[in-house]
């Protein structure tokens, strides 16, 4: 029999996804139409940004190509001219040696050295820049192939510009190495300009003599910039597009208009000379895009709106660009633009047609599945009622399990609580029994051994007291001292702890929490003897370390143990329902619900994690479980 509640979520359940699917349809032209508006105007940005975009991708690249391949051949400049001057004096050792092997025998030293001047005298290399020089390994010059007045000088101690002094240096590193290579700085032929020079020695030791030679790096380096140069001017891109390279004071490189070669841009067009300076203001190596609307004299086109990209090359000062008119473009976006308009008609027609065909295949797929509904919704609730049902019996009885396991163990505490007092008791009274028969019974003894009596009384009925109040269902909230609360647990468990040597340490500050008071207790005692069970196992050093700290408004009621710790595959799942590592005994519900009342009962929390902790200069780990709360007043 279907309550009033449950009929109208059947005949919800039927018409609620028809009405559904009209206003989801309604909704989603309106928002579809509204958006494409957005989208189609959108697309005509799109469409112009993405050219404009690409032109200066493609403009990026070809400038970043440029430079790479200047890069690459300045970074392998000087190791071009090592590998240069080490040819040609391994050519002129050669001679030196062939001379050696042929005349060694027949000619004395000096001839033959003779020889070997004559026959080095003439020879150039490097565009007639590269010569050669001959040193003994005092430092004195044997032969120089362009200044032959420096033959016979003792040039050990001479110094450079840097203060270096060349041919001692040379000297030094051909002793240790036959070979060696070198730098210094040297005065330009017919030139009164020092230049950084890099050099190349060879000894020859039967007669303890070294040939060599060098280059000037900047000679290498003009030469290199002119195959570059003449690589660079013959590239050419689409649009008939070719790369332009200026340097720092403005002048041209190399570009399109050949007849601006060598021109200075300041002086041939001073009216753009600002704009000539916003191109060639760069610190270090830079790359940017600058947009203008070009009127300088580079322009031979009617187009106005220019877009550069710009890379600077610090090391020779040179600025690489490459441009495009965003005006050439417009033929090409207007084509895009025709295409766009068709399609986009034909997806306003294909959404009507497919909006008015899944409308209809939803309103047949909802009967369907609604009728489906409905059928599984009687199945179903008869399942669920039974299932609810069994695990309501389930949860009883383990409920009523672990209450029962619960009062076997306080009345195992009552007993251990109560075997002391009693035995004195027992005590008090045979000994005034006996004392009665023999007559020697003093009054002084009588009143001694009834306070023994009584006192063992209050005590059984306090301990009465604790346990009573520990099983009274007291569902108020009250106000309560957690260092109160924390005595009557300890009160409940100790015979038990102190059976089994367990050991707690207590720091303990006055704080009142709000909450039920049992609750907690009950709480308390499933973590403290879960610790018992771990702390059992362990021979010596069994301890419970109790902390009770306020922070700020919130109280944290804190117990750890020494028993090692929780397994970190298990400890994230302690809280959960029927979970224990007990299965002999235990129900898995204790934990779970020492969450659900810290969370309800005390609106706290309550987490756990394994502590490695100092204790009297000695270290232990162990299970850590943090309550905290909100303080009261």
């Amino acid at each position: 029999m279907l309550s009033k509640k449950e009929k109208k979520i059947l005949t919800l359940i039927k018409f609620f996804p028809i009405v559904i699917i009209f206003i989801t349809a309604l909704t989603t032209s309106t928002l579809f139409l509204t958006e494409h508006e957005k989208h189609y105007n959108g697309q005509l940005q799109n469409i112009r940004n993405t050219f404009i975009k690409t032109q200066q991708i493609k403009i990026k690249n070809e400038v970043d190509r440029i430079y790479e391949y200047i890069s690459f051949h300045k970074k392998n400049s000087e190791k071009k001219i090592k590998e240069v001057v080490k040819v040609q004096v391994n050519e002129a050792y050669s001679i030196l040696e062939g001379l050696y092997n042929n005349y060694k025998d027949t000619k004395t030293k000096r001839q033959i050295i003779k020889m070997y001047k004559a026959s080095l005298r003439n020879i150039r290399f490097l565009k007639n820049r590269g010569y050669f020089y001959v040193y003994d390994m005092n430092g004195t010059n044997i032969f120089h192939g362009l200044s032959s007045d420096l033959e016979g000088s003792f040039l050990y101690y001479h110094k450079d510009i840097a203060g270096k002094r060349v041919i001692q240096n040379m000297i030094e590193k051909l002793k240790k190495n036959s070979e060696t290579y070198d730098e210094w700085y040297w005065e330009k032929p017919n030139s009164n300009k020092v230049q950084r020079k890099i050099g190349y020695q060879k000894l020859f030791k039967p007669y303890n003599i070294f040939v060599g030679s060098g280059e000037y790096v900047e000679d290498f380096e003009n030469e290199l910039k002119d195959k570059i140069l003449e690589y660079i001017s013959n590239i050419k891109y689409l649009n008939n597009r070719k790369i332009t390279i200026l340097d720092r004071q403005g002048n041209v490189i190399t570009t399109k208009n050949s007849d601006l070669v060598g021109k200075n841009l300041y002086k041939i067009d001073k009216k753009n000379s600002s704009l000539y300076k916003r191109i060639l203001s760069f610190k270090g190596d830079q790359s940017k895009y600058i947009s203008v609307n070009d009127n300088t004299i580079f322009n031979d086109t009617k187009y106005k709106k220019l877009t550069l990209y710009l890379r600077s090359y610090s090391q020779w000062k040179w600025v690489i660009l490459s441009s495009f008119y965003e005006e050439t473009l417009e033929h090409e976006i207007e084509t895009n633009v025709n295409v766009l308009k068709k399609g986009d008609n034909k997806v306003l027609t294909n959404f009507v047609l497919i909006v008015t065909f899944l409308c209809l295949i939803m309103i047949i797929l909802s009967l369907y599945v609604t009728d489906f509904l409905e059928k599984s919704f009687f199945k179903y609730q008869k399942k669920i009622i039974d299932e609810m049902q069994m695990n309501r019996d389930k949860d009883n009885m383990i409920a009523q399990q672990s209450k029962m396991a619960s009062m076997g163990e306080m009345i195992g505490n009552i007993a251990h609580q109560w075997r002391q007092p009693l035995s004195a008791i027992s005590t008090a009274v045979t000994g005034l029994k006996f004392e009665k028969e023999m007559g020697i019974l003093e009054d002084d003894n009588f009143i001694r051994g009834m306070d023994s009596i009584h006192d063992s009384v209050i005590y059984l009925s306090k301990t009465i007291d604790d346990f009573r109040n520990f099983f009274k269902p007291n569902k108020i909230k009250t106000i309560f001292q957690l260092k109160d609360t924390i005595q009557k647990t300890l009160n409940i468990l100790s015979s038990q702890f102190n059976m089994n040597e367990i050991y707690f340490v207590k720091n303990i500050e006055d704080v009142k929490v709000f909450g039920q008071e049992n609750e907690l207790i009950q709480v308390l005692i499933n973590i403290l003897n879960n610790a018992r069970d771990e702390l059992k196992k362990i021979p010596d050093d069994r301890f419970i370390f109790i902390d009770v700290l306020k922070e700020g408004n919130k109280a944290k009621l804190i117990i750890k143990d020494s028993a090692g710790g929780i397994p970190p595959d298990i400890i994230k799942k302690v809280f959960e329902p029927y979970f224990t590592t007990k299965p002999e005994n235990g129900t898995g519900i204790g934990l779970h619900m020492s969450k659900q009342i810290i969370e309800d009962s005390l609106q706290g929390t309550i987490e756990v994690q394994n502590n490695t902790f100092e204790y009297k200069n000695k270290e232990y780990k162990g299970a850590k479980f943090t309550m905290t709360f909100d303080i009261s007043n």
